[in-house]
């Protein structure tokens, strides 16, 4: 399991310096050899597509064992399902006669998806590798990602039967987007309807490299920098022992964690659409400053954009169910943020913590929402802030027994008559406080900046590939001239 923890993560000295390049190299070369027939037209990926599938299996590969021969199972079962629902469909459009085939494939194929979620996700316990917290939601990455290839076969086998989209003809296109490396560790979600069409049709330029880099750096930053060192202190009070813990160091320990979390998640998510947009791929985003939210429902909109889109699209499941009863609304809710729980588990604490969000989205859609409307803006953000923290010490406690710990000490339900001292170095108290201010958009211009970021990169791209282009021919240049003048 070593080796899978070293290569999952996209921060990790092998993935950046031998695996990414090569894929990178690879897929760029595949273009440029492309047949100049091809470039211009839907075959021109023809050539790229099997690098890519080829770096992502291998990818998977490399980070999950034994366990690849269930993935390519899984994959060949949901090509060869999506094949027979397609047919289906079209025999029945053809003789005017809807028949029970597509319905049957369709059950099939999602039952069989959950019943290996469900086994190697929930039923197998979480590897001893992930208990040094390199992640701070671990079980989103065991077994490697499987809870984003199921949900993405799942899209997959759904379009098909409600005639979204067309199945994949070669193997190597449905393999594409199931086991896309760059959304495998914590996605976006990408459903097929939106990436289907651009496995055969996207434009894969120089400015899209320039801006996948800037992407990619920004993640990389939020995730090797920020939520890193911020995972310190925050390791170190979720393991102080309950009579040691004081008020000051819970409240501490829960913002470092708060943080932590979303520099993770959302810097995976810049990766992953950094690298997405190298390869041509416009991936949706997938936070929008969540933080800066007044009210948990509006929270929800901006974090994990892509999970809700998800579940409104195929189970049928909004975070604001309109034209209901009070309850039946509520009830709606509790069983949205139920799923998110099971989405983000294993583990009780974490389901729970699911319902508790539910329970209070709930609230604010019925009662609630109208008290806090009156409240000013300051005062909305402050219940916001307070009440997610609180939330994040269960996702993050082991258990129950240790969030109760934390809360008591959070609120002064404790007496601690020595707390343990929480000694943070300058760099993580500068890490706390970048990350708090970075949270939220403070400058309304910041996004137009961004664009002359992104101009800039490709200008030296440019730059730099011209001038080694010119390197290259002067140095073949005078090696022919030394040749031939030695002969």
């Amino acid at each position: 399991m070593g080796a899978f923890v070293r290569i999952v993560l996209f921060t990790d000295f092998t993935f950046l310096v031998h695996f990414l390049p090569v894929v990178l190299a690879a897929f760029f070369l595949a273009l440029a050899v492309t047949p100049r027939g091809w470039k211009d037209g839907v075959r021109r990926f023809n050539l790229g597509n099997p690098v890519l599938a080829g770096g992502s299996l291998l990818f998977v590969a490399c980070g999950s064992g034994s366990f690849i021969r269930w993935i390519l199972g899984a994959a060949l079962f949901n090509y060869l399902v999506g094949l027979a629902i397609g047919h289906a469909r079209r025999t029945a459009s053809a003789t005017g006669r809807a028949g029970p085939l597509p319905e049957a494939l369709l059950t099939l194929a999602v039952t069989g998806n959950l019943v290996l979620l469900g086994v190697f996700k929930y039923a197998a316990p979480l590897p001893t590798a992930f208990t040094d917290r390199a992640f701070s939601a671990p079980q989103l990455l065991a077994p490697l990602g499987l809870t984003f290839i199921v949900c993405h076969a799942i899209s997959y086998v759904v379009d098909i039967s409600r005639g979204h989209m067309s199945a994949q003809g070669s193997p190597v296109g449905a393999a594409l987007y199931l086991l896309f490396f760059p959304l495998l560790c914590a996605g976006p979600l990408v459903r097929y309807r939106d990436m289907g069409p651009q496995l055969a049709a996207r434009r894969a330029t120089m400015a899209a490299f320039a801006y996948g880099v800037r992407r990619w750096l920004i993640g990389f930053l939020k995730v090797g920098f920020l939520a890193r060192i911020l995972a310190g202190p925050a390791d170190a009070v979720f393991l102080t022992p309950s009579t040691e813990l004081g008020l000051f160091q819970a409240w501490l320990g829960a913002s470092c964690f708060a943080l932590q979390i979303y520099f993770d998640l959302s810097g995976y998510a810049d990766m992953a659409i950094g690298f997405g947009r190298m390869f041509g791929f416009r991936v949706g985003e997938n936070f929008r400053w969540p933080y800066g939210a007044t009210s948990l429902t509006e929270f929800w909109r901006r974090w994990n954009v892509t999970l809700f889109d998800w579940f409104r699209s195929y189970v049928r499941l909004l975070l604001e169910p309109t034209g209901a009863k009070l309850l039946v609304r509520a009830r709606q809710v509790m069983l949205l943020f139920l799923c998110v729980g099971l989405w983000h588990g294993p583990g009780w604490n974490i389901v729970g913590w699911g319902m508790l969000h539910g329970g209070i989205v709930a609230l604010e859609q019925t009662v609630l929402g109208a008290r806090l409307a009156r409240l000013p803006g300051p005062l909305r953000h402050l219940y916001l802030v307070l009440v997610v923290l609180c939330l994040w010490v269960l996702f993050r406690a082991e258990s129950f027994t240790g969030a109760i710990v934390m809360w008591c000490a959070m609120f002064g339900l404790t007496t601690v008559a020595d707390p343990l001292p929480l000694l943070m170095t300058p760099i993580q108290w500068t890490a706390l406080v970048v990350g708090g201010l970075s949270v939220a958009p403070l400058w309304a211009g910041f996004s137009r900046w961004l664009v002359t970021v992104d101009a800039l990169t490709t200008s030296i791209l440019i730059l730099v590939s011209t001038s080694v282009i010119f390197v290259w021919r002067r140095c073949v240049n005078a090696l022919r001239f030394t040749t031939g003048r030695r002969g």
